[in-house]
């Protein structure tokens, strides 16, 4: 069979328009739809740009007039008495508050000394930046510092009541040394009332990093308190996801300030769509009756095959929540149901195999949790065996010490326990091995106090020293066991280190291909253990690190994230 070029039927379709429509009443229509796209672009954009000159104006003069008073301020001379004395004047607080109750944006303002200790407030809330910790590390403090005789703007969030501020502050100085710093905290929701006064049209206040100052739409902030990625450093039409936007940008104070104001117009898209339904309508009043049918029959299977192929098309990229709603009597109805069938049967074997995953991961931790050293049971029998007869109150600390490890190795009520819970259960392995090597055994337990409520998995910790023991007396009369944990990187470093018989390099290189391969086929159960529990519970970036030399110890470091959870 000859290859045939393939056609589209809305192609067919347009040809027929082509060749039987008017063409003078297309060029018409054209005509006018772009004039009314034009006039529209024109009066989005006026209005628009209108608006946010006249925000900016309004916004610049309030921040300006903060500016100015925080410089006038700075350099009065009762200012500087009042740091080095201490002796209050009340005109200090009459002009301060008389100056911010005449604003449109009200504030908290302060005066501190030079080691930021408050000798002016409107209130008892000492902002953060003030904090000892803080001071004077980062902020705008350390601006301020940086640059004595600048005006410093920046955003920051008052712990208190949890509300966003923009601070402005100059530092106050007298024979070129820093004697105190005076600040203004402007409240967000202030600037809300000031810019939330056209609702057609969005507007959002940021700072030159992006953090949002001040919005009228929280849609368009992100998880970190800044503006969308989709709008940042905007200008003209843009289309995101969710809308279509017209965005003016203008900046403030030295580019610090950004003013963003957003207009939506995803809704004209309706408006289009009746523009273009009456255009349809006109042409199917000068077209002949053949050409109406054509054009109704079109409409109808075309808006059906763009429906399946959308369809069809999210199914690539992932989505397998779209179902075709298609009632049209004929084929494509029949399509639509055999697509929304098996999109169903596809996501039940989905589940399935996800169930099926989740079980066998489960089943896999469950068994690797049970796996403990039958050799250390019957040792620790055979000491409490003898010990009763020797020393019967020892011997009542051995099994004391046994039972509690046992109880806890096989509660399958959780797999997660605090680590300062699973070094306790540790201990009385380490009792019981103490008991059992006397003085040629010791160990030491140094946990950070910060990570002792951090979440691990159970028995974490014993299989690794039991490895310690069961490889590192070979050659060797005696034996230190440490057993660390801290925080580094963001994780959780448990490390357990011995003095031991350690391991020559090729044994070494076996046991890390061991653990990377996720198969065991050496006698280190204990490692391959718990480096294959953690691995399941928390993913490939977490588990067991290994290092040591023939005749000179292992350490093992047993890295976990840091979690925390109530129990």
């Amino acid at each position: 069979m000859e290859d045939r070029k393939f056609r589209k039927f809305k192609d067919d379709i347009r040809k027929t328009f082509i060749l039987y429509a008017l063409i003078p009443v297309v060029i018409v229509t054209v005509s006018s739809y772009l004039i009314f796209l034009g006039m529209w672009y024109k009066t989005v954009t006026n209005q628009n740009i209108n608006l946010n000159y006249q925000v900016s104006q309004r916004i610049e003069k309030i921040l300006t007039s903060y500016i100015n008073e925080a410089c006038a301020i700075s350099k009065k001379n009762y200012i500087i008495d009042l740091l080095q004395t201490g002796h209050n004047n009340n005109s200090i607080y009459s002009r301060l508050y008389s100056f911010v109750n005449s604003m449109d944006v009200r504030c908290n303002f302060f005066i501190f000394d030079k080691d930021m200790h408050p000798i002016i407030a409107s209130t008892k809330n000492i902002p953060h930046y003030a904090n000892s910790g803080n001071f004077p590390q980062w902020g705008i403090v350390r601006r301020m510092l940086d640059n004595p005789e600048d005006v410093v703007l920046e955003r920051g969030l008052w712990k208190d009541n949890n509300k966003n501020v923009l601070t402005i502050g100059k530092a106050i100085v007298n024979n070129d040394e820093v004697k105190g710093y005076i600040t203004f905290d402007l409240d967000e929701r202030d600037l809300v009332k000031i810019i939330n006064q056209n609702f057609s049209i969005n507007i959002i206040i940021t700072d030159k990093y992006d953090n949002i100052i001040s919005s009228t739409n929280s849609l368009f902030v992100n998880k970190f308190d800044k503006i969308d990625e989709n709008l940042k450093n905007k200008k003209g039409f843009i289309k995101t996801k969710n809308d279509n936007f017209y965005i003016f940008k203008s900046k403030l104070i030295n580019d610090y300030i950004y003013v963003y104001t957003i207009t939506s117009i995803g809704y004209m898209s309706s408006t289009f769509t009746i523009i273009g339904i009456f255009i349809i309508l006109i042409f199917l009043m000068l077209i002949s009756t053949m050409l109406l049918s054509a054009k109704n029959i079109a409409n109808s299977k075309t808006k059906t095959i763009d429906n399946i192929i959308e369809a069809i098309k999210n199914v690539q990229s992932g989505d397998l929540n779209t179902q075709l709603n298609i009632n049209t009597n004929d084929e494509f109805e029949i399509i639509a149901q055999s697509y929304n069938k098996m999109l169903t049967d596809i996501k039940k074997l989905i589940e399935i195999n996800k169930e099926e995953a989740r079980y066998s991961m489960i089943s896999e931790i469950k068994q690797l949790e049970s796996q403990f050293n039958p050799h250390f049971l019957f040792n620790t029998l055979e000491i409490i065996k003898y010990m009763i007869k020797i020393d019967p109150i020892t011997a009542n600390k051995i099994l004391v010490c046994l039972s509690s490890l046992l109880r806890y190795s096989i509660n399958n009520n959780t797999n997660k326990i605090t680590l300062i819970d699973d070094i306790k259960y540790t201990q009385n392995y380490l009792l019981i091995l103490k008991y059992r090597f006397g003085e040629r055994f010791n160990y030491s337990i140094n946990i950070e106090k910060e990570v002792e409520s951090c979440t691990v998995p159970k028995l974490i910790v014993q299989p690794i020293i039991e490895n310690a023991i069961e490889h590192g007396f070979e050659g060797k009369n005696y034996l230190n066991v440490e057993i660390n944990a801290t925080f580094a990187l963001n994780k959780l470093i448990i490390t357990i280190r011995d003095d031991g018989a350690g391991i020559d390099e090729n044994q070494l290189e076996k046991i890390r291909l061991m653990l990377s391969s996720g198969k065991n086929s050496s006698s280190h159960f204990g490692i391959f253990n718990v480096h294959r529990r953690i691995q399941l519970m928390y993913g490939k970036n977490y588990g067991i690190e290994i290092y040591s030399k023939k005749d000179e110890g292992t350490t093992v470091n047993i890295i976990l994230p840091i979690t925390r959870e109530e129990f």
